[in-house]
């Protein structure tokens, strides 16, 4: 068809407060400063040490504490999955790091430069490590501790490491922004600093470790989603932004949500009303009616020193089998995996394509290319998949039902062994086409972050390919012959036009129409946009109007709103990505 026309930390003095009835008291200067030092002694020497337990204060002692002769920083882990690490973005003098294990034993030494003869970020980590003490340049030495000996600290750092905390920032939740009216409660969640593109793909899933008020933050810039595939159990979530002070407030919060949907096209999403900086999601159904907290309400950062995460790199994506990888790239659209079927037998060793559709239904290939395998992974549920049926390439059709989005296609003769280890950015692959919601809400302002629920009287999801620039909205749905079910095509303009008008050139199967408005509002419906027979003179082609000012065109099969109990007057959420367009 065709158209006719260091994190800053707000500093808080007082005590503050867990959230429900767990209590913490903290002394006004031992948070976030940790300024007062302790008597430590380390194999038999005395030092004034600053001894961090949490992740705050480790970040505090990374950031601005200086030590001297006879002074030392201790930094105490629990038991962790991953290496301790230590990142130091500048250092006042050269130091010695020590890093020493659950039985006291030093595993490495490394020695760090001062800022001034080094350059910086430098990063140190050990597996194992339970203890680091931060030492003047030459101390380890004169210690006479070297790489597998004892290290013996009084009182025991060891015992005292199983109480530290996992490595976990905190957000608060004060009532003012006004340093002068620091709040005395504040309610609190611990959350894992995420930044590495896998681990925030991850997100919440698969970390049995963190518990109720705990969960992960990861900075996100420019308009944001996220779902809860694969995370058990309900969760709060914010996304927080820069307020015009300086500090943090909650752009959009939820609530109670969980994963519900019976696959990737009908799981929920969630959105950033507009550009947030960081998101934040954590265990639990009720934590901001429980302590009183609403949108707009600010928050402090302890612990979080993280500005942005990495970029995803779908062109080298590590897909392992036990200690064998291949690195992949990802064809998720019909023209990219048109292409790695072309290119699949010119494969290089150690070299792979994960082809990926938005659900397993779609799943179709043609014939396996000769000179290279096609396997089929299988989703297993609870985050794991492994491969399932095993195709030779013999340019012969194929004709299997895929137990997931996913087919990996590898060089002949690759034979991968040991259980599959897809990466989190394949695993958590949100659909290609996005998702619209109409809905017959009774409130009076629209949905703007999320999907609309039941309680919004959600009508029904439909998944559309965009059309945006003039040629995409020339050629429409021109020359298809059918729709995939609940899929269409959504036109977006810059602006809301007075009129809009399309007619039905070179189209072969009838449909219908929704003209929508700038405020999410369907201003007409055309139940049935009849196919013209062949021959038929522009002239003579029907004009389908919108009736009034209208934004947003959606085309769906013909009598689909009418089937799916939509009428003018309700209303469409469409992501803020799309409607944010200028």
């Amino acid at each position: 068809m065709r158209l006719l026309k260091f994190a800053p930390v707000l500093l808080l003095l007082l005590a503050l407060t867990a959230c429900g009835d767990k209590t913490e008291d903290v002394e006004p200067m031992a948070w976030p400063f940790l300024e007062t030092p302790t008597a430590l002694s380390i194999n038999g020497q005395s030092f004034s040490a600053f001894v961090a337990k949490t992740e705050a204060h480790r970040k505090r002692a990374l950031y601005g504490l200086a030590i001297k002769e006879k002074q030392a920083i201790a930094y105490l882990y629990p038991k962790l999955d991953e290496a301790a690490e230590i990142k130091f973005r500048n250092l006042p003098d050269a130091a010695d790091l020590v890093f020493i294990d659950a039985k006291g034993k030093a595993i490495a030494i490394e020695s760090v430069p001062a800022f001034s003869t080094g350059t910086f970020p430098h990063a140190y980590a050990h597996e194992g490590a339970r203890l680091v003490l931060q030492l003047p340049k030459g101390t380890a030495e004169s210690l006479k501790i070297s790489r597998g000996s004892d290290v013996k600290t009084e009182p025991d750092l060891l015992q005292e490491a199983e109480k530290a905390e996992l490595q976990l920032a905190r957000m608060y939740f004060v009532k003012t922004a006004r340093e002068e009216e620091k709040p005395k409660d504040a309610a609190y969640v611990s959350l894992k600093v995420l930044a590495k593109a896998d681990e925030c793909a991850q997100g919440l899933k698969n970390r049995p470790e963190l518990k109720d008020g705990e969960g992960v933050i990861l900075p996100v810039s420019g308009m944001h989603e996220f779902w809860l595939k694969g995370v058990e159990g309900k969760c709060c979530a914010a996304y927080v932004e820069r307020s015009q002070t300086g500090g943090y407030v909650i752009s959009a919060m939820y609530e109670g949500i969980e994963d519900t949907g019976s696959g990737d096209l009908s799981r929920p999403l969630y959105y950033s009303p507009g550009t947030a900086t960081y998101l934040a999601i954590w265990r639990g159904a009720d934590f901001f009616t429980k302590n009183s907290i609403e949108r707009r309400s600010h928050v402090v950062l302890a612990g979080v020193e993280v500005y942005s995460a990495e970029n995803p790199d779908y062109a080298a994506l590590a897909v392992k089998f036990g200690d064998t990888q291949l690195t992949c790239r990802l064809a998720r659209n019909p023209s990219e995996r048109e292409t790695a079927l072309i290119d699949a037998p010119s494969l290089k060793e150690g070299k792979g394509i994960v082809m990926a559709w938005d659900e397993p239904g779609d799943v179709k290939i043609e014939s396996a290319p000769a000179g290279a395998n096609l396997w089929f992974i299988n989703d297993d549920g609870g985050n794991k998949y492994s491969i399932g049926e095993k195709v030779k390439g013999t340019g012969t059709e194929v004709k299997l039902a895929a137990k997931s989005r996913f087919v990996l296609a590898v060089p002949a003769g690759f034979e991968g062994k040991g259980d599959l280890d897809l990466p989190w950015l394949v695993r958590d692959l949100k659909p290609w086409l996005p998702a619209i919601a109409f809905y017959n809400s009774k409130q009076k302002d629209v949905v703007k972050d999320r999907w609309p629920t039941a309680k919004d009287n959600l009508r029904k999801l439909a998944h559309v390919e965009l059309a945006i620039t003039d040629s995409e909205q020339r050629r429409g749905l021109m020359f298809r012959t059918s729709l995939k079910t609940d899929h269409g095509m959504l036109f977006i303009y810059k602006e809301e036009e007075a009129s809009l008008s399309y007619w039905m050139k070179n189209c072969k199967m009838n449909i219908s129409i929704a003209f929508v408005n700038d405020r999410g509002e369907i201003i007409k419906i055309h139940a049935h946009m009849l196919a013209p027979k062949p021959g038929t003179p522009d002239e003579l082609l029907e004009n389908y109007p919108s009736g009034g000012p209208a934004k947003y065109a959606i085309e769906m099969d013909e009598d689909w709103f009418a089937k799916n109990g939509i009428k003018e007057g309700d209303r469409v959420f469409i992501p803020p990505e799309w409607t944010s367009l200028k």
